[in-house]
This record gives structure tokens, sequence and C-alpha cells, in this order.
């Protein structure tokens, strides 16, 4: 958002007397510097020093193209200059007979958009604070994947996680001198979200979370991205900085299915890590709303089945998982979780690790884990079948839940016990791969390019792809 533009239009905003007009106005100004100015970065400059003028001239209500904005403004100056910034656009991405049914009168600034775009055609150097949601795995295996790509193409990138010990991270390279902070977690007992005890457990952190937010030096990064990361998400918030907020959880902004949308578990989500612009992640293109496929590692592919299963519960009790897989003789399990390695019958407990993972997922005939989003897609990817178990009182694990079983993309099950677990043990088999594209490196490209692509736009090409990859 452009905070330095709103401030000094603000002062306008408080002399008008018609209190309608003022909040159309202010309604329109915010409209308009969240729609362009993380697509446009590059003519923020001219936005900044002409349109101040126009809104204190022009408050009556017309339309824009409605394939282009989506709020009214009766300015023809500022209709030409949009209309001329987007021939521009066009003509640059490779459409030159875009201006040949544009009829439109020379802007006055076109030729100041022209020298901006001449002077930018290598991406200007960003300085980037990116945040890492720490609680479980899932979060840190997409993000090392973005980390990768944004290191190949050289950008210069602060990493901090939070959620999680520090002595309890491991793979953690990619991040090279990453910083580390507490950050807030929720504690489960037995598969259920223990409500009382996590909320104890933020009263007696919050303290130390604002002293976090608060100390957390953001003023030299010009972008902030938050994989769900409190700490950054709000010192960034806080700072009137420009923060991309990215993961499933920011899915629900959007007309995706999602259980009790206005609850107050659905509230505490959607204010844990606010972001000016937030990108969803989905394992479905739902409406053709603008999230984004998963972010995993498609070099994942099937391996010779070793007739194992792959038990991924790190919220369940771990004596009673072993206890239970046990009564299936005849049967391998490798079990993913907090526990230390150890083989109790034909159960064999692994600590987390990505090649480790990686492997025993890749060589399985089928995964049973909780309802979260980034294993559940890999499966989806190298077509494994999948037993699932919500997190108890968990919003985005049992609307997790619900999409897959309404869309029967996996067993749903919401107890631990023999009888819901023998029938996907016994006849578990591979199935059809559903293939996702480098989701991972168009991000990074998306970020290093300065963001010039609409989140729809890029969204849109992602899902062509995947639908193309079905189709091979």
């Amino acid at each position: 958002m452009n905070t330095l533009a709103i401030n000094a239009l603000r002062p306008e905003f408080d002399s008008y007397q018609n209190n309608e007009i003022q909040s159309n106005a202010a309604k329109l100004w915010n409209r308009l510097c969240r729609a362009y100015s993380p697509r446009y970065q590059h003519i923020k400059t001219v936005l900044t020093d002409n349109l101040v003028e126009y809104f204190n001239q022009h408050l009556t209500a017309d339309y824009l193209p409605v394939n282009r904005l989506v709020f009214h403004v009766s300015d023809d100056t500022l209709k030409t200059f949009l209309s001329h910034y987007d021939a521009i656009e066009q003509r640059r991405s490779g459409f030159p007979d875009y201006l040949s049914g544009n009829n439109s009168p020379e802007s006055d600034y076109e030729e100041a958009i022209r020298q901006l775009y001449d002077g930018e055609e290598q991406p200007t150097e960003v300085k980037i604070l990116f945040g890492i949601q720490g609680i479980g795995n899932g979060h840190l295996t997409r993000s090392r994947l973005i980390a990768k790509a944004l290191a190949d193409r050289g950008a210069k990138v602060q990493y901090l996680v939070s959620g999680r010990q520090k002595n309890t991270l491991n793979d953690m390279e990619v991040f090279g001198d990453y910083l580390h902070r507490n950050g807030f977690t929720f504690i489960s007992e037995n598969g259920r979200l223990n409500f009382f005890k996590t909320l104890i457990h933020l009263m007696h952190d919050s303290f130390g979370f604002i002293r976090d937010v608060w100390t957390l030096n953001v003023k030299d990064y010009d972008l902030i991205i938050s994989d769900f990361e409190p700490v950054t998400a709000w010192a960034g918030y806080l700072a009137n900085k420009a923060v991309v907020g990215f993961g499933h959880q920011y899915s629900f902004d959007f007309d995706v299915p999602i259980l009790q949308r206005f609850s107050i578990s659905r509230l505490a989500v959607k204010l844990f890590a606010p972001a000016t612009e937030t990108i969803g992640l989905h394992w479905v293109n739902f409406n053709n709303q603008p999230t984004l496929p998963p972010i995993i590692d498609t070099t994942m592919q099937p391996c010779p089945d070793k007739n194992h299963l792959v038990v991924y519960l790190p919220f369940e009790n771990q004596d009673n998982v072993a206890h239970l897989l046990n009564k299936f003789s005849g049967y391998r399990f490798k079990i993913y979780g907090p526990r230390a390695p150890e083989v109790i019958g034909n159960a064999e407990f692994f600590q987390m690790s990505v090649k480790g993972f990686k492997e025993s997922l890749q060589s399985s005939r089928g995964v049973i884990c909780n309802c979260g989003f980034t294993l559940i897609a890999e499966c989806m990817h190298i077509g494994l079948p999948i037993l699932t178990k919500p997190l108890k009182g968990q919003i985005e694990q049992l609307s997790n839940a619900y999409t897959l079983e309404n869309r029967h993309l996996a067993k749903v099950f919401y107890c631990l016990n023999y009888e819901n677990l023998k029938p996907f043990i016994e006849t578990a088999q591979r199935k059809e791969a559903n293939p996702y594209p480098n989701v991972a490196d168009a991000f990074a490209g998306w970020v290093v390019s300065g963001r010039r692509e609409t989140v729809a736009e890029l969204s849109e090409k992602l899902w062509q792809s995947q639908r193309a990859k079905r189709t091979l």
C-alpha cells in the first residue's frame, strides 16, 4: 500500500463537508493502492505525484473497464493514464497490435511511464524479510523450496522462523544465518486441540511476542513475505510495509470450502498473521478463485513399491499409534514424528528429515496422516492413497477434511481405532498421479520481477499448467 500517497491525501479528505463523498474518496484511494501498488511498483512515483491532484478534482462516480479495475472513478485523465499504461504493458508482453483499437488521446504521463520502463529493464534488487511458521513441517517444506528458487535468482533474503524451539529444527542450511523467535504455537493432546492450554500459553507468551514484534527491525527491508508467520507479519503490518502473506490458511480469504466461516477460531486465524496482500494455496482451483496450486517438490515421483505405509500423526499419542498398528500383522509401517527412533513390532519410528521422509514416501503404497496441507498435496502429486484424521478443534484441518471427503480426494476418519484403519490398510493401492507445476519457482520469479503480474494472472497461468500436465 502506498502510505506516502495516502498520507498526502488524508488532509484533503478531512476538508470535505460531505461525509459520503469523503468516505467514497477514502475507499477509492485505498482500493486503488491495494490493487495497483503491489503490481506496478515501478510506476508508483508517477501515481504518488499525480493522483492526489486527480482525486481532489474528480469525485463523482463512473466505471473504469471492469476487466482492469472494479472501483468507480470519473476522471478521464486517470482512465487515459491507465489505458496507456495497459497498452505499454501489452506491447512489452508481446502484443504489438494492442494499440490498433485504442483511440484514447495521448496521456500527459505516458512519456514518464516510458522513461520508467526504459530504466527498469532489469528488476530492481529488493531486500526481503521472509518469515516461516515452524509449527508442523509443511511450512518449512515449501519455504525450503522457495528459498532455493530465490537464491538461484540472487535475491537478498533474511529468514526468520518461529513457532518451534530452535533445537528441534533440522535441514535448515538453505536458510543461511536465519533468525529465530518464539512466536505462537498451539497445544494438542491425543489428537485434539487443547483450547485451554493453548490460551494459557498464548497469554503467557503475549508479552514476549509483543517485544519480538516491536524490536524486529523491518525498516531496512523493501518487502516482507510471511508463510503464516506472525512476528514478521505484524512487524511489517504495523510499520506500513508491504507484507505478502502466502499459505493454505490465506486461501480461506476466498470462496473455498470452510467450516464455520464466521467463527471465533476463524477470526483468530485471520488475525494471526495479517498481510497487505494474501496468496492462498489449495489442492483445487475452486470457482476460478485467485489461489495457487500447492508448493511442493515437483521432482518427486513414485519409486518401486516397498510395501510399507507411511504414518505421520504427530498430534496423536505415539504409544497408542504403535500399539494400534501392531494389530495389523503382515504389514510394515514407517512412523515419522516427535518420537526418537525405535522399532516396536512392525512399526518403526523415524525422526523427520527431508531426505529420509521423501524416500519413504516415494516408495510407499499409502499414507496415514493428520489433515494438514502439504503432505496431502505431495501424495496427490505422486498418486498415493490417503487416510487422514483432522485434529479435533482445529478449523483448518476440519475444513480440509470436509473438502477431501466431498471431493473424494482422500478417506477421512475422526477416531483412531482398529475399525477405521482396517479397510484402508488392507486395500491401499497406488492410483493415478495428479502432478502439480513448479509453484515455488514461479512464486520466486514473481517476487524478484517486482510482482508485476496480479495474483489472479499468476494463478490462472499455474492452474493452466497443472491442467496441461494432467492431460499428458
